[in-house]
């Protein structure tokens, strides 16, 4: 499906990174540009030679969405990007209408938040919290559900932290214990 008119530069970079699975593992510029390309190929080719990917284009659309008034996106050139939570909500409300993504896809990216939903469900911190003994939760439970560490550098532990941030957000009890573990161990 191309899309030309109907959206800004930095909403198709967007979808590009949705229907690449970036709700789960961060997307490269590169792989960014090239589904954004065959999405839009109008906005994102050079002018004289029209068959060719601008990447500068591209980058500036992903910086774009990553600021704060957009908030479509978090990450980088260097590290990749995923979709925030706001990112995300918007791609599958544009999705559910124009039926972007191939059913194998959708349920491929499902799947995958349905099997990090699991993992959280098995985690000592989630079964101290639902029952009822929340202060009980140490920065080792913290890690197990996290899955971080203290060599973690900082750009993995906010790619850990947005794949959370997607997994739970459709079910309380799940983003209630993030919400909690988060604010108690957020230094750690």
């Amino acid at each position: 499906m191309k899309i030309h008119n109907e959206l800004s530069n930095s909403e198709i970079v967007t979808l590009a990174i949705y229907l690449l699975g970036g709700t789960i593992a961060p997307i490269e510029l590169e792989d960014a540009a090239v589904k954004a390309f065959a999405l839009a190929p109008k906005k994102f080719s050079w002018k004289k030679y029209e068959d060719q990917i601008d990447l500068r284009i591209v980058h500036y659309s992903l910086q774009t969405a990553v600021k704060p008034n957009v908030g479509y996106l978090k990450g980088d050139s260097k590290h990749g990007y995923m979709l925030t939570q706001i990112g995300l909500k918007w791609a599958e409300k544009f999705d559910e209408t124009k039926q972007l993504s191939t059913t194998s896809r959708k349920l491929s990216l499902s799947d995958l938040i349905q099997k990090e939903q699991i993992r959280l469900k098995n985690a000592s911190a989630y079964k101290k919290y639902m029952s009822g003994d929340k202060e009980k939760i140490t920065v080792m439970d913290f890690r197990e559900f996290t899955r971080v560490n203290d060599y973690f550098p900082e750009d993995i532990r906010r790619q850990r932290y947005a794949k959370i941030d997607n997994a739970v957000k459709d079910d309380i009890d799940l983003k209630n214990i993030w919400d909690f573990i988060k604010t108690k161990f957020e230094e750690e």
